[in-house]
């Protein structure tokens, strides 16, 4: 079978298309109602939030509903841009106070998703990987990681810290450009 990529929007798409697939498998397997149930608990959460989301987002004027269509309205792309500056603005701080920011992350294979979520989010950010599950960055983004902790199943995964120093630093500011 031919090997497609698939963003992490498709995914959610499809998982949610394939909920009887799902439903079925989960009552063929052992410990079904529990995990049953917290695989339903787990969606329900989801919709609720990414329901709520909208909600703001029309009741602030930066999306509109046509039928079951949104569309994006100027307004919310003019928002969305001044947030894209600002996130950008952020993470590209001028001058270097010497200190490496370190995230790394060990997120179950469960979560498959979203460890491949944190990772692009990384990789956008400008951060480089030094292992696996281990990035660097030369400047403040805290920000970012309190960002990344606020899925719950999340925030026992991620961790932040500041270095001092760090092996092979001379490698690494030459990718920096510091």
């Amino acid at each position: 079978m031919k090997k497609y990529w698939v963003g992490v929007l498709e995914r959610d798409i499809l998982e949610q298309l394939s909920g009887g697939d799902l439903l079925y498998g989960f009552l063929l397997s052992a410990r079904s109602s529990r995990r049953l149930f917290i695989k339903a608990r787990e969606r329900a959460s989801y919709r609720y939030r990414r329901k709520q989301a909208i909600l703001r987002l029309k009741e602030k004027r930066f999306i509109q509903q046509k039928g079951e269509l949104f569309k994006i309205t100027p307004k919310g792309t003019a928002i969305l841009k001044q947030q894209i500056q600002k996130t950008h603005n952020l993470l590209n701080t001028k001058r270097w106070d010497g200190r490496w920011r370190i995230v790394a992350f060990d997120v179950p294979e469960k979560h498959r998703s979203f460890r491949n979520k944190i990772r692009l989010a990384l990789k956008e950010a400008g951060f480089i990987q030094m292992q696996k599950s281990v990035w660097v960055f030369p400047h403040e983004c805290k920000e970012l990681s309190d960002l990344l902790k606020e899925e719950p199943r999340l925030t026992h995964c991620v961790l932040y810290g500041v270095l001092e120093q760090i092996e092979n630093e001379e490698k690494i500011k030459k990718i920096f450009n510091l």
